[in-house]
């Protein structure tokens, strides 16, 4: 999800969440046949058949269990407000380990990342990457530097095709990731673009001039009861407090270790509904679409001389420009 350091915003509905930048863009979508859109990012049957001889994922700050290999896919994991299992990686050979595996799977992946000042001169500090069911692995990025990506294999997952991996909003990430480590991500299922073609297709083509941003997917994702919903506010308000300025905290909060508690449920929040959402609403765009809608945001961000803005004021400003997926 885009929920990261940014400015706080209180969500209708009760939610506080922190925007990392997600921009009111303006946008004029081209009106778009669902008739010629098939959905087909459909998700990819288990592969991998590794041995549960790869030794223990190390823990720290949260339970492990590591995930038997399978070779049919599993069943969506239930909407609740049950936390997911959260297994953190601080280490190159235990961060190798859960991506070769990943890799081999081939399941579609949900990933996010945390960090200060998220772009190509900010830094990150977490990756969060979650197959269907779970676990949600946490990447310490902050911990490991470049190994993360290289020997813990991190940037493999990421740069190849399969397996898909589902963002919210491709461009900041893929910004800071190129030209902080050279990574460069394919495969990429943006739920932001297939949440605003819902919008369109709901409003006969007059969704609005902005783009929507993660606070109103959520508020939009089908089967959250309020049970789920509450859980969420009070994890995304936990978290916020810790490291929002404007609350009382510091975007320094995501590279002190051992990692608070609370900044690792907000984290996995992050990554925890974007496959529901993706199954969802993937049938308002085609794959080959998304792949080239997806790839353009990507170049067109990494390409440009000024990166992401940074803060609400710039933000606000870029209001006027227009996006057109197609």
């Amino acid at each position: 999800g885009r929920e990261r350091a940014g400015g706080a915003r209180d969500m209708s509905g009760g939610f506080a969440v922190l925007l990392d930048d997600v921009e009111d863009l303006a946008q004029d979508l081209a009106r778009f046949a669902l008739a010629d859109a098939p959905a087909s990012c459909s998700d990819r049957d288990a592969s991998g058949s590794d041995d549960d001889d790869d030794g223990r994922l190390r823990q720290r700050g949260a339970d492990i269990v590591r995930v038997a290999s399978s070779t049919v896919a599993p069943p969506e994991r239930p909407l609740t407000s049950t936390p997911p299992r959260v297994i953190l990686l601080d280490d190159p050979v235990s961060c190798a380990d859960a991506m070769r595996e990943l890799i081999a799977r081939g399941e579609p992946c949900a990933v996010d990342f945390e960090g200060v000042a998220l772009s190509r001169t900010g830094a990150i500090s977490l990756a969060q990457v979650a197959p269907p069911n779970g676990p949600v692995y946490l990447v310490d990025v902050a911990c490991m530097g470049a190994a993360a990506f290289n020997e813990g294999r991190l940037g493999e997952l990421l740069g190849a095709k399969h397996p898909l991996k589902l963002v919210f909003d491709c461009r900041g990430d893929a910004d800071a990731l190129h030209h902080q480590f050279g990574v460069r991500m394919r495969g990429v299922f943006d739920v932001q673009v297939a949440f605003c073609l819902k919008k369109d297709e709901d409003h006969g083509g007059k969704r609005g001039a902005y783009l929507m941003g993660l606070r109103k997917a959520l508020k939009e994702c089908p089967g959250l009861d309020d049970e789920t919903r509450d859980e969420l506010e009070r994890v995304k308000s936990a978290g916020a407090a810790l490291f929002a300025p404007e609350l009382g905290g510091s975007y320094d909060a995501w590279t002190e270790r051992p990692m608070h508690p609370d900044l690792i449920r907000y984290a996995a929040a992050d990554v925890t509904y974007l496959h529901h959402m993706h199954r969802t609403w993937r049938a308002f765009v085609g794959e080959k679409k998304m792949a080239a809608v997806t790839e353009r945001r990507m170049r067109e961000r990494i390409e440009s001389p000024e990166g992401l803005e940074q803060g609400t004021e710039q933000a606000r400003r870029r209001g006027s420009r227009r996006e057109k997926f197609f």
